[in-house]
């Protein structure tokens, strides 16, 4: 009987929540940007690194107030620090979740979290690591199909290689997206 009684637990269960999945209003988007970046990096070598990001994402809109998002980006800055020329390289996949405030007919306000990896390249030294932050903005809604995102992402890294640290990275970000 108990047996049974976990049986029909677990199919009602079952039942509501892909019944409460094909209810959602589900938008897919792609989108492509760019923005300004920041990295902190200290230890040998002791500079602000900054550049402009190319930034490709793809998503998923849920029931107009949850978003779901893979980004990938890539940012590079040469710099010298006396007779040392360096580059610094990073390419960043990350996946973020926002939650939409509408605030005017076609403008919602955003917040969220977001983590991944950063792959950092500093001075021929490379690095794979965790990262993890968060981003606001304002997501503009310019007909059925395109809207912009102008927002402000901080991410904690922990990359450490060589006498190199880069603690974190700020992003100012614009983006074009494309919703099927």
């Amino acid at each position: 009987m108990m047996k049974i009684n976990t049986i029909l637990a677990a199919t009602l269960c079952s039942s509501l929540m892909v019944a409460n999945a094909q209810a959602a209003d589900v938008d897919y988007f792609i989108g492509a940007g760019t923005g300004y970046q920041t990295d902190t990096i200290n230890g040998d070598v002791i500079k602000d690194t900054d550049g402009l990001p190319i930034i490709l994402r793809a998503g998923v809109v849920i029931n107009e107030q949850h978003r779901v998002t893979g980004t990938f980006s890539y940012m590079e800055d040469k710099f010298s620090i006396g007779e040392q020329d360096y580059k610094h390289e990073q390419y960043s996949w990350l996946v973020s979740y926002d939650y939409l405030i509408p605030v005017a007919k076609n403008t919602q306000l955003f917040m969220g979290v977001t983590a991944g990896g950063n792959d950092n390249k500093v001075a021929g030294k490379a690095s794979a690591d965790f990262t993890w932050g968060g981003q606001a903005g304002v997501t503009y809604q310019w007909n059925e199909h395109f809207s912009s995102d102008l927002g402000y992402r901080y991410l904690e890294q922990d990359y450490s290689k060589n006498g190199v640290d880069i603690d974190n990275s700020q992003q100012v970000y614009l983006t074009l997206d494309y919703k099927f």
